[in-house]
């Protein structure tokens, strides 16, 4: 199995049968990272792990590029995906204890939780209304009434070609969950606290990854997004961590291979 990313939280995953995709998001205007709506083209499955503008808003335009796609979410944006026009047939309803089989990779469903990200002072606003991409927070503050997660982030557990990958959509797990642990890779969103560092090492210190990939770093959406610093984390001595880059496959490794 092999993994890439495409920017934000749009994650492709390879095996042996095929491939599914995960949150596919064109980068809005002023974002430095080349990802364009064609890139997201001939993908007959995507999965959506919440509801937010940064994972479901490109899909309706995803859609009528390519009628056949089916796209599996749950309740919040199966409403909001319908809303936008795409028709039932299109939309595979999930719910979290849910396990479907799809090109060959086995993959089930947790609950899972949102970063909490950070609040907005008075220094915050004044930095996006002054920073070159302003002109996109009208259109950020239109999707995002729209576009809701209503506690409902998904965490995924995909099985393929004998490899297991945790994928995450946003930095953060329940208390009253219980998660597998142990997997041979997990995807990791580093991204949506003011301080990402101590959600993330909790988060691999409960799951026990054997590797760690980050996605979701990108400045894909200004002016909220600012890369985060990524040296603490990728000097987390648990296990080996490393950022993953744009459109370069990763190869999901059994426990201890190099």
């Amino acid at each position: 199995m092999k993994a890439v990313w495409h920017g934000t939280a749009s994650i492709e995953l390879i095996n042996g049968q095929g491939r599914i995709l995960f949150d596919p998001f064109v980068p809005l205007k002023g974002s430095p990272v080349p990802v364009t709506i064609e890139e997201f083209d001939g993908y007959t499955d995507i999965f959506v792990t919440h509801g937010h503008f940064d994972h479901i808003v490109d899909l309706p335009e995803i859609y009528r590029r390519n009628p056949d796609v089916r796209i599996y979410c749950t309740g919040t944006p199966y409403t909001t995906l319908s809303d936008k026009g795409i028709p039932g047939e299109n939309l595979r309803l999930i719910s979290f204890g849910q396990s479907v089989v799809v090109n060959g990779f086995n993959i089930r469903t947790f609950h899972g939780k949102h970063a909490e990200l950070p609040k907005l002072t008075p220094k915050l606003f004044m930095s996006f209304i002054r920073h070159p991409s302003r002109g996109n927070i009208p259109y950020i503050i239109k999707e995002n009434k729209v576009c809701r997660e209503n506690d409902e982030t998904v965490f995924y557990l995909i099985e393929a070609d004998g490899r297991t990958v945790f994928l995450m959509g946003s930095l953060n797990l329940r208390d009253d969950t219980d998660y597998p642990a142990g997997a041979d890779l997990l995807i990791l969103p580093y991204n949506g606290w003011a301080d990402n560092y101590p959600p993330a090492v909790r988060i691999i210190d409960r799951l026990k990854p054997d590797r760690v990939v980050l996605d979701h770093y990108d400045d894909t959406f200004p002016p909220l997004t600012v890369p985060p610093d990524l040296a603490p984390v990728l000097r987390y001595g648990a296990c080996d961590v490393k950022a993953m880059e744009l459109r370069k496959a990763v190869t999901v490794q059994p426990k201890n291979v190099s």
